[in-house]
């Protein structure tokens, strides 16, 4: 063990991140028709807001919590917000490689440019291998994060 705790290898609760990524699939599989055809990740959207004022700087963070879902057979991305607490989530939003401009990744951040002219717009988020409860919900993935990884590659490849 390192001085001060420094060192010491971070305990996983891996019943309290099963029993959320099994309400993620409920979640997930009460909105999406077919929803065992999918896997899922949980991840998170950002949306930073910077104010300046006379004497001082002022930046805002907004966290959107995600469930992702994702199909390799259409290649395919279904997005649902939800809450930290995953008390329930929106209807889908649903891209698929014929429906976008183009995908890439940036800085560890997801981004899904849509379709149209310059204000088109784009959507942007992110996967970790492990969310704490400060801002996000209680999940240890790091199996389903390498697979959205690898997978969203193959999305993003033309």
């Amino acid at each position: 063990m390192g001085l001060f705790g420094f060192g010491k290898k971070k305990e996983i609760d891996t019943a309290k991140s099963d029993a959320n990524k099994k309400r993620i699939r409920e979640l997930f599989n009460g909105v999406i028709e077919d929803g065992d055809s999918w896997k899922v990740v949980y991840g998170y959207g950002l949306n930073i807001k910077n104010s300046s004022y006379i004497i001082a700087r002022k930046t805002t963070y907004t966290y959107t919590s995600l469930i992702i879902g994702y199909r390799e057979s259409d290649m395919s991305i279904a997005l649902l917000q939800t809450t930290p607490e995953l008390e329930g989530c929106s209807d889908a939003e649903y891209f698929n490689k014929d429906s976008i401009k183009k995908a890439k990744i940036s800085t560890g951040m997801y981004t899904i440019y849509h379709q149209g002219g310059m204000m088109a717009g784009y959507t942007q988020f992110a996967t970790l291998e492990e969310n704490d409860e400060k801002f996000l919900a209680y999940v240890y993935q790091p199996d389903e994060y390498k697979d959205f990884d690898e997978f969203f590659k193959k999305f993003a490849a033309k």
